[in-house]
């Protein structure tokens, strides 16, 4: 299968350990990789400054994963300055980077995935996908974002209907889809999401696990998978979205793709950069299969 994705490279700079770390990130990064691990012939499209590490490109081209829709442009790529607090993240932005704009793909695509971090997909980009894809997903984080003072990021309530009518699958953090469609419960909110246009709905909650609705069937929770040894957080959504795409093109089973996402990102905490995709394949559906069996309908 051949999945196109969309969205900025990053530098993003953690505190590890008291000292400033600067790592590659962005959902496009991290989303694409998931997706690659699962065997999708993935292509990147996405803009990158003249300080990107050229090594992160020969990484991602080792994996069988196409750079050849990432320009490089003059100045600096998107940068965000992330910390932690328990499972709590604060971004500030340091660069918002350069707007994307439709590249024309080299092979029919099966499905496109949109992963805006800063307002860099319009919807230019978004109409291309549309007609040039089977499926189409969203992760909405970008759409939201907005800078505050001190550059700090924080999450603001936009018009973006039309990316929602036109997505098969959006997916979207408990706080963000409560910008988007503030309801009474979580399954309610994921409604008012579904009535929007999409036929899935995934909303991930962290430790609580993530919520499964699809337009014409149920609501599911899905546990998240215990993990003790966390040591980054980064991506961790980023990875259960391209794990589910993935998964679902392969075996048209929502609840499985979200089983197995869900086992992806609790193996993506316990390290850093590429060391989060490195583990027992056994493990991870090991895992898959407990996340399977221990979902759950939910009442709406």
């Amino acid at each position: 299968m051949r999945i196109g994705v969309y969205g900025n490279l990053t530098l993003d700079e953690l505190d590890q350990n008291g000292k400033l770390v600067v790592r590659p990130g962005g959902s496009a990064l991290y989303s694409s990789l998931a997706a690659a691990y699962f065997g999708a012939r993935v292509s990147i499209y996405s803009m990158i400054g003249s300080d990107y590490p050229r090594n992160i490109l020969s990484s991602l081209k080792n994996r069988g994963i196409d750079v050849f829709g990432v320009n490089k442009l003059q100045g600096p790529t998107t940068r965000f300055k992330i910390s932690y607090l328990a499972d709590s993240r604060r971004l500030e932005l340091i660069n918002p980077g350069q707007k994307l704009k439709p590249s024309s793909t080299r092979d029919s695509l099966h499905a496109i995935h949109l992963g805006p971090v800063f307002l860099e997909i319009g919807l230019d980009t978004l109409h291309y996908a549309r007609y040039h894809s089977k499926f189409l997903s969203l992760d909405v984080q970008g759409l939201l974002r907005t800078e505050r003072p001190k550059g700090f990021v924080r999450l603001a309530r936009k018009r973006i209907d039309q990316f929602l009518s036109k997505c098969n699958l959006v997916k979207a953090t408990e706080d963000e889809a409560g910008v988007i469609a503030p309801a009474p419960t979580i399954v309610s909110t994921a409604r008012r999401l579904l009535h929007k246009g999409p036929q899935y709905v995934i909303i991930t909650r962290g430790r609580s696990g993530s919520l499964l609705v699809e337009k014409e069937g149920g609501a599911l929770h899905i546990p998240s998978v215990p993990e003790a040894r966390v040591v980054d957080l980064t991506g961790a959504g980023d990875i259960f979205v391209g794990s589910w795409l993935a998964t679902f093109l392969s075996v048209r089973d929502a609840l499985w793709a979200g089983a197995v996402g869900a086992a992806f990102a609790s193996l993506s905490v316990r390290g850093f950069g590429a060391s989060k995709f490195r583990f027992a394949r056994e493990e991870l559906f090991r895992r898959a299969s407990w996340a399977y069996k221990n979902s759950r309908l939910v009442k709406d």
